[in-house]
């Protein structure tokens, strides 16, 4: 679902660097595999990290597909806790985006569940808000931190 927005923000970020770049460090003496991992994705990371945020921020919004693979009605506990190996990724998970449905249209009393659909949204656009103001302010800073080498 989100695979496609990492390709294309890394194929973006691989083809805004010049060619003379990547001639310059090979003709310096540098190996194909050098030039590509210390000149070429150091410059394409702001494209690739902005691609790969947003990309968790869309997925953090798409619903749909994750009721058909994993969403449960009710997680009574989170994947994360003190226990090793500290993430479980087998347990099930609740997606806000699911509880905003359920809460808000399976309910039985929707009016005394309207409050908690309200806070529900509210937190679901916020976590998508914060998700993409970071993936701008990495893109930023590892765009000025970048620029010298590039010019």
């Amino acid at each position: 679902m989100t695979l496609p927005i990492v390709i294309v923000s890394t194929e973006e970020g691989l083809s805004r660097i010049p060619s003379t770049i990547r001639q310059g460090s090979l003709a310096l003496g540098a190996t194909k595999a050098e030039t590509l991992w210390k000149v070429v994705v150091p410059l394409a990371t702001p494209a690739m990290l902005t691609g790969l945020i947003l990309a968790i921020a869309r997925a953090a919004g798409e619903v749909a597909p994750l009721m058909l693979v994993g969403v449960v009605k009710l997680a009574p506990a989170l994947p994360v806790d003190g226990n090793y190996p500290y993430l479980h990724l087998d347990q099930k998970i609740m997606h806000l985006g699911f509880h905003i449905y359920d809460v808000g249209f399976q309910s039985p009393n929707v009016e005394a569940a309207r409050p908690l659909v309200y806070a529900t949204s509210l937190t679901l656009v916020l976590l998508i808000m914060i998700l993409n103001i970071t993936a701008i302010k990495i893109r930023n800073s590892l765009r000025e931190k970048y620029r010298g080498a590039s010019d």
